[in-house]
């Protein structure tokens, strides 16, 4: 995006043009068949608006990762293993917030590029916070784990907004505290 000191009405605007991309997104299937053109038009602003705010289409795609990037990587929650409960409720909660609109963004086999690299992030942050902490006291197999429970999630998560699962955003995230006390159980001095 463009603007950094986003005013109300420029924040509007936004939100609107990203609405728009993504219930384009999931009609076409395909980021490449959406154009500024249809996109203003549906949007009933104007092309200078649009352009004011975003480079191209791919930018506001772009404006979405890295809304999500830095909602769960910049996010004060996640400093400790012992905060991950705080860090996951966050997490859920932003997903129930946009839930219409991610389900429409990941009918595109587009979205899959997006989600390595948030699986990588998420896998990397949360490794570095297990290897940080004192808590931690069996590590074997831990990269695995981890890998394994995060891409699991985000393949879970892809399914439900696809509509290929019965699994709900509320059952991801009670699975998730599940495995996150047996982790503990399993992995720490308390277990």
């Amino acid at each position: 995006m463009k603007a950094k000191n986003l005013n109300s009405s420029s924040i509007k605007t936004c939100k609107l043009i990203r609405k728009t991309f993504a219930e384009m997104l999931y009609e076409k299937r395909e980021i490449s068949k959406i154009t500024v053109t249809e996109l203003v038009k549906r949007a009933d602003i104007n092309r200078g608006t649009f352009y004011s705010h975003y480079n191209d289409i791919y930018a506001v795609a772009e404006d979405y990762e890295d809304e999500l990037i830095e909602k769960f990587f910049d996010n004060a929650h996640l400093l400790t293993i012992t905060s991950f409960k705080q860090f996951m409720d966050s997490v859920f909660a932003y997903f129930q917030e946009n839930d219409e609109l991610y389900r429409m963004m990941c009918v595109s086999n587009e979205t899959f590029i997006f989600a390595g690299r948030l699986i990588n992030l998420t896998e990397g942050k949360v490794l570095e916070i297990c290897y940080s902490s004192k808590e931690i006291i069996n590590r074997k197999n831990l990269d695995l784990e981890i890998n394994i429970m995060i891409q699991g999630l985000m393949c879970e998560y892809y399914k439900y907004c696809r509509g290929f699962s019965s699994t709900g955003l509320q059952n991801l995230k009670d699975y998730i505290e599940d495995w996150y006390d047996d982790f503990l159980r399993r992995r720490t001095k308390r277990g």
